[in-house]
């Protein structure tokens, strides 16, 4: 490919289809968004210094679904497959600014568990300021550079890395010089692979058949762990009943003595569990409230 770059430029110079070419860019901002399924979707946004009426671009690769703008409106463009390019001829425009999407494929290949994207980038026209932006698909992360490759995982290495929430992408910036080329490449992968995914499924239903079984069997707590004796629980269950009960009551219902259930009533309201309120010659019993 190296070689044929010089060639390349040459056909560019002295082809009349690119005579009406904008002798400089103000700016080449490049948007390419990678598909899980191989597919890059690219859009290039064109701003030159002043109005044009003519344009002429030529891709590299042999793309799809070609769509040309200004700011909003689409453009009526020719476009034809040239050499293992596509060339664009736009004609009566009107604009500063030039907005190119289209998709492409064959540029991702596949190395054991990661990806690969290769591209290249040539500057056919003096450019201010180039801007390649690349995002991963969703779901995909670089990969480590302490993996298996052991370099970058990005090239050129003066890329910037970032993300928008969504998706991880690499950034560069430059200020480049006429037939300057880009060779750029991404190592990437899925963020969990299959086998890890299965794992953390299986790992998530034991996780919650375990709180189950514990839920379900776990010891419950009887009163005699909260100091309670098994006449105290009598008690308090005829106590649950009824609001308030005279402790007379609460004597024939347990069928324990006045003065076992008098030492019971003292206990419990000395622990601030009932109240006790002298009525005559009883007392009117009622569960304390907090």
């Amino acid at each position: 490919m190296k070689k044929l770059i010089p060639f390349l430029l040459i056909i560019l110079a002295v082809s009349p289809v690119f005579g009406d070419l904008p002798t400089k860019y103000d700016e080449c901002n490049i948007y390419v968004n990678l598909g899980e399924n191989g597919i890059a979707y690219e859009k290039i946004i064109i701003k030159v210094p002043e109005t044009i009426d003519k344009f002429n671009y030529y891709i590299i690769h042999r793309v799809k679904n070609l769509e040309i703008y200004d700011k909003s409106s689409k453009l009526d463009c020719d476009w034809k497959y040239e050499r293992s390019g596509t060339l664009i001829s736009c004609k009566n425009i009107n604009t500063k600014i030039i907005n190119i999407s289209f998709n492409y494929h064959d540029l991702v290949t596949q190395y054991e568990d990661y990806n690969i994207f290769s591209d290249k980038y040539i500057i056919s026209t003096p450019t201010e300021k180039f801007n390649l932006t690349i995002y991963l698909p969703k779901g995909y992360i670089l990969v480590d550079n302490s993996g298996e490759i052991n370099q970058s995982p990005y090239y050129p290495i003066n890329g910037k890395q970032g993300t928008d929430g969504r998706n991880i992408f690499i950034e560069w910036s430059a200020n480049p010089r006429l037939g300057e080329v880009y060779e750029v490449s991404i190592f990437y992968e899925p963020a969990l692979t299959s086998n890890q995914f299965t794992v953390l499924i299986i790992t998530f239903f034991v996780l919650i058949m375990m709180i189950s079984v514990f839920l379900i069997f776990r010891k419950k707590p009887k009163m005699v762990d909260y100091g309670i004796t098994e006449d105290e629980k009598r008690f308090l269950e005829v106590l649950a009943k009824e609001s308030k009960v005279s402790q007379r009551k609460i004597s024939r219902e347990i069928n324990l003595s006045k003065a076992q259930v008098s030492r019971i009533a003292h206990s419990l309201e000395k622990r601030g569990l009932i109240n006790r309120k002298r009525i005559g010659r009883n007392y009117e019993i009622s569960i304390k409230k907090n």
